[in-house]
């Protein structure tokens, strides 16, 4: 069975694959892959490898934090508030600057990573479908509780002293309603037969097979209140995905190319 160079990396970095497909030589795959830029190879031993070390994960966060930093559009005072100016008023106040909110963008890159690693439905699996579905077929019978009337009636009472008109008896009071069964219609929808239908689309990542965006977690990663990440960081996260994206595709034409030498 052949296997593609993220799968010959992940088991040749993870102990765990001396139980899975073999690989030709695990070495040549590790050594391609040193060639590769540092966050690329980071990445691929989180994602493919399941080296989920916090030393690994710290070190990736950094080096995504400081690419973002680079083009001035995630700089520290811009999103935080922190400058040097503030800074240089505390030091001389003798005030210690409060350096949580200035961590925004560590925390940032920290989450886009750790959404990029696990980004499979857990629904699902990633297959975006869970199961098989039913399929009913069904048939319209006589509503058994009214007898197709429609209504059923509900109390049933004598009029003292009163009489019908051809005095053949007291006049009968009779409550009627409409029948809860049927709502009225005097048929029900009986099951006829059950079938397996096709796979059922997953309704969690509505067949996509990728985990949903959770907003309210994102948020509280980057400890900041819900609408001021919609304002101002939730339109970025697609783009540092789509970053990553690349950089993985980088390292893996890396890999490939010295691998095949």
């Amino acid at each position: 069975m052949n296997i593609d160079l993220k799968e010959q990396a992940g088991i040749a970095m993870n102990v765990r694959g001396q139980f899975s497909d073999p690989i030709a030589d695990p070495q040549v795959t590790l050594g391609a892959l040193a060639f590769a830029n540092e966050l690329g190879r980071l990445l691929w031993r989180m994602k493919y490898g399941q080296d989920l070390r916090r030393s690994g994960l710290h070190r990736a966060t950094l080096l995504l934090a400081k690419r973002l930093r680079e083009p001035g559009k995630f700089d520290r005072s811009k999103f935080t508030g922190v400058t040097r100016a503030a800074e240089r008023t505390a030091a001389k106040a003798g005030k210690k600057v409060e350096r949580q909110i200035a961590d925004i963008v560590e925390r940032f890159a920290r989450q886009v990573i750790v959404e990029w690693i696990a980004d499979l439905c857990v629904e699902c699996d990633g297959r975006g479908v869970s199961g098989r579905g039913v399929q009913e077929s069904v048939v319209h019978v006589v509503c058994p509780s009214c007898n197709g009337v429609g209504t059923m009636c509900v109390d049933e009472f004598l009029i003292p002293f009163a009489v019908r008109r051809d005095g053949r008896g007291p006049i009968v009071y009779r409550e009627i309603e409409r029948c809860e069964k049927c709502l009225g219609l005097g048929r029900v929808a009986m099951p006829a037969s059950r079938a397996r239908a096709g796979r059922k689309i997953c309704g969690a990542c509505q067949g996509s097979g990728r985990r949903p965006e959770d907003h309210a977690a994102r948020s509280v990663a980057l400890a900041i209140p819900l609408d001021q990440y919609r304002a101002h960081w939730q339109r970025h996260f697609h783009g540092v995905h789509a970053l990553l994206d690349a950089l993985d595709g980088a390292a893996n034409d890396t890999v490939r190319r010295y691998a095949q030498r």
